[in-house]
């Protein structure tokens, strides 16, 4: 039996470092993704900065794409269901 979808099952992220921090940067930026709903008092600028000092490995496009999924998921009502976050959050 030969796979004629060898090409569908390969792996097509692009941004392995992204994935790897994922979780622990949503528990980090969803107090502050929660508050600009509310006030916009924090700026991409700023975020990007609390990224790369949590996660000096991730260049500064990979902090963006970071902050665009958590806002995104935060957006989508998705972040309360990640696993390891505490239920109050």
């Amino acid at each position: 039996m030969t796979n004629d979808n060898r090409f569908a099952q390969e792996e097509r992220r692009m941004h392995p470092a992204v994935r790897d921090v994922f979780a622990q940067a949503c528990v980090l930026l969803s107090p502050l993704v929660k508050d600009n709903d509310k006030t916009l008092s924090m700026s991409g600028f700023a975020m990007v900065h609390i990224v790369q000092d949590h996660f000096p490995e991730l260049s500064g496009s990979e902090a963006r794409i970071v902050i665009a999924a958590v806002e995104r998921m935060h957006r989508e009502n998705r972040l309360q269901a990640l696993p390891g976050k505490r239920a109050h959050e």
